[in-house]
Formats: C-alpha cells, sequence, structure tokens
C-alpha cells in the first residue's frame, strides 16, 4: 500500500507525529523531515516508461497531441474538445459533478497531471494508459460522440502534414482518408452496422489510425507538469535548516498542525501518500452511492471493462509483446475489495478542484474530512451487488478544530498555474500547421 520510499520511515515517523498538539508544531526532528520530504514534488520518479507507446516522448508527437487535445472537431457536433472537461485553468478537471458534454457522464474528470503517473486510468481503473484512456471519451454518447472513423479521418486529413511528418506516407492513412461513411463499433446502432459492413482491413486501418491519436495525445499529456505548492515551499525550508519565521510565512500554524493530523492520527498518508498523495490503489470508502438504482460498481466492473478493451497493452495496437504487459498479468480480478472500489485520488490542489469523490456527491473538503471521521458503511443491495462490499476506513474520532486544522492543511497542496508553460494550455491554431 506504502511508496517504496517512505516505508524506511514510516513506523517511527508516525509515532512522532502522533503529537499534533505541540507548544511549538513547528519543531521537527531529523526524521520528521525525512518523512515528509517523501511527499515532496521534489521526490517525485521521472515519468514512468511507457513501452506500450513509442512515441510517448517524442516531442513532434506531443505537439500534435496537444492540438487534438483542444480540437472541438473531434466530436459529434463539432463543439466538444478533450478540454471541455479537462479544462486547464481548473488543473484539467471541470469543477462539475458529473462531466457535461454531448450529455453527462456517470463521473466527473479527474485531473490529468495527477493520473501520469498512475498505471491505471478512469475512476475505476479501466484502462491501462492514458493512450487508451484518451480514446474511450471519442466514441462515448456523452462525451465527445464521434464514431470511430470520423476522428480517424479528422487525423489523417486535416493534420495530413504532421501526421505524415511522424508516421511516414502510410498505406492506412489513404485507406482512412478515403472513407465517408460513419462507422464504430461502439456507437449507435447505424454506425455499429456501418463497421460491420467495413472489410476486415477497412477496419484495421481505421483501428491503427485511432490508437495513433491517443497515443499522440498521451505524448502531449506527459508534458504536464505540476508546479511546487507552499507545501512542497516549506518542505524545502525546512531541509535547509530555515528559521521559523521563514516557514510560519509558508504555512500557518492550522496548516502544520494539520498535516500532523494528516500524517499521523488522522491516518490520511495509508492511502494518500508520496509525492502527488495517492498509491493508485482501490478502496471502498463508503462514499454516498449516486443512484441506489444503479449502483456503480466501480473496480469490479472495471475489471471486465478493461479485460475486453480491445486497446489495452495486450492488444495488437499495443508496441509491447502480450508478455511483456505485466501490470495486466498479474492483474487481480476478482474479489470483495473490487466491490463498490474507486482509485484513491491524487490530493494536489485537491482544495481547487470540488466536489469531490466519483460523482461529485460530496461537495466540500469540510464534508469530506467529516465523512471519514464518522464514516457510513457502504450501501449495500443484495439485488444489485455481487458481494457485501469491503469498507476500507474507520473512524478518526477527531475534534471539531483537528477537522479544521485538516482542511487547512490540503490548501497547502495548491499549485500556481504554469501561466508561461505552453504544454498547459490551448496552442494557437494558427501555430499548427493544418491541411
Amino acid at each position: 500500500m506504502f511508496n517504496t520510499h517512505l516505508k524506511p520511515f514510516l513506523l517511527g515517523t508516525l509515532l512522532s507525529f502522533a503529537w499534533p498538539v505541540l507548544a511549538d508544531p513547528y519543531d521537527f526532528t531529523e526524521a520528521d523531515i525525512a518523512f515528509l520530504a517523501g511527499f515532496s514534488l521534489e521526490a517525485l520518479s521521472p515519468l514512468p516508461e511507457a513501452k506500450s507507446n513509442r512515441l510517448a516522448d517524442e516531442t513532434e508527437a506531443a505537439e500534435l497531441g496537444q492540438a487534438l487535445f483542444f480540437d472541438p472537431r473531434l466530436s459529434g457536433n463539432g463543439q466538444v474538445s478533450c478540454a471541455t472537461c479537462h479544462q486547464p485553468a481548473q488543473y484539467f478537471t471541470d469543477g462539475l459533478p458529473q462531466s457535461q458534454a454531448l450529455g453527462t457522464a456517470r463521473r466527473n474528470a479527474p485531473s490529468i497531471p495527477n493520473s501520469l503517473h498512475g498505471p491505471w486510468q478512469f475512476w475505476d481503473g479501466r484502462a491501462d494508459s492514458l493512450w487508451a484512456q484518451a480514446l474511450s471519451p471519442l466514441e462515448d454518447q456523452a462525451e465527445h460522440g464521434i464514431d470511430r472513423t470520423s476522428a480517424a479521418r479528422l487525423l489523417v486529413t486535416e493534420y495530413s502534414e504532421a501526421y505524415e511528418q511522424i508516421f511516414g506516407d502510410t498505406q492506412e492513412a489513404g485507406q482512412v482518408a478515403a472513407m465517408t461513411v460513419k462507422a464504430s463499433p461502439l456507437t449507435t446502432q447505424t454506425e455499429q452496422e456501418n463497421w460491420q459492413a467495413l472489410s476486415e482491413a477497412e477496419q484495421q486501418a481505421v483501428n491503427r489510425v485511432f490508437s495513433q491519436m491517443g497515443k499522440l495525445m498521451m505524448a502531449y499529456e506527459r508534458k504536464l507538469a505540476l508546479q511546487p505548492a507552499r507545501f512542497d515551499d516549506f518542505i524545502a525550508q525546512l531541509q535547509s535548516g530555515a528559521d521559523r519565521a521563514t516557514l510560519t510565512d509558508l504555512m500557518s500554524e492550522d496548516e502544520v498542525r494539520g498535516m500532523r493530523l494528516f500524517m499521523g492520527p488522522a491516518d490520511c498518508a495509508s492511502c494518500h501518500n508520496g509525492p502527488l498523495f495517492t498509491n493508485f490503489e482501490f478502496h471502498n470508502i463508503g462514499a454516498p452511492e449516486p443512484d441506489e438504482t444503479q449502483v456503480d460498481m466501480g473496480r469490479y466492473t472495471g475489471i471486465e471493462k478493461l479485460q475486453q478493451n480491445e486497446f489495452s497493452c495486450v492488444s495488437q495496437w499495443s508496441d509491447l509483446e502480450p508478455e511483456q504487459c505485466l501490470e495486466m498479468a498479474f492483474l487481480k480480478t476478482q474479489g470483495p475489495e473490487l466491490v463498490g472500489a474507486f482509485k484513491t485520488p491524487s490530493l494536489r490542489n485537491v482544495a481547487e478542484t470540488a466536489p469531490y469523490m466519483q460523482a461529485g456527491q460530496v461537495k466540500t473538503l469540510e464534508e469530506v474530512v467529516r465523512h471519514y471521521n464518522e464514516p457510513t458503511p457502504p450501501f449495500y443491495d443484495r439485488e444489485q451487488h455481487p458481494s457485501r462490499p469491503h469498507f476500507d476506513i474507520v473512524p478518526l474520532n477527531l475534534t471539531e478544530t483537528e477537522l479544521q486544522q485538516l482542511v487547512a492543511f490540503l490548501g497547502s497542496l495548491t499549485s500556481p498555474l504554469p501561466e508561461d508553460d505552453p504544454w498547459w494550455w490551448a496552442p494557437e491554431r494558427s501555430s499548427f500547421n493544418t491541411q
């Protein structure tokens, strides 16, 4: 459960942090500082290798992926882009309980920069890469609602010069460019019938270009970097031996006491650990069920969808051989702990990305910490659930003051928006050569 680099410090340091009521909360031991350093952005490992996507770290691919990410033509009505729900000014979320595009999605949009280091994507982990994740919303009728053939054709025609520079003058690009039919195996009934009417070679050509689109957008997303928050600056000053006045300018006493609670008695760091404050694992914390008539099974159904995903690491469109896809090889596919479990969200920028939980059931951070303080068991309906959900949290029994201190600390995790980072924002249309 814990990030590897935290283990050497964990037990001893949690004992140290287990005394939030101190004469001076700014008094840290060397062990405390070493432990806290594991949560700083400075300790964030380089991006994990993306071997299933050979384009993942190519700058030209990222530039084309950025143009695609912000292009509203990749939708059924020409008005929805990836940035509709992943808005840069809101840390690539949209501030809605359930994302709104062509329709209303079942869940909300996770923050992309916080997802780059994790092995699973979406709240239920139904994609095993960012490139597979990027493709799913395109054909979702509540999101982009575009058919697969039209999406692929847009890439090879509207971005023909850039496409050829990256992939060469390929046969499948010519095949896709010549198609006029709207076809997809996942969208409307008519488009599904049109897909079945395509030859196998035509379907293969579309799928190859479509998968390349996802890989291009992944290459772009890997360029999104978070700026240090006040918390990170505080840790840096602690490590440098700064005086108390410098520390108090960075984090208030309530924030520091909240940090001690977070790392100690509140036990938040058990799951929200490491520089991104997440273990990227799946838990059922008893969050209110958004719709009790249609229970969201979370990871339980996410596993099934992952295994059916035609663009997973083990698919023919991956740049790895199936036997090299170790995450899929050791996938946990059953057990009550999967029922209603959702991925632990990163707490980076959490104060600016309300509402909370997978469908925005909880509106404020105050409500979130109160839920953890006095949790209610998960909703259980024997008619819908395959088994009683596993419950992953216990009451904290914190005081009202301590709850407010926790909330105060979470505010210190907000990064400034990188106004001068060209990757963070939409490119100028004129700066990209489209045909």
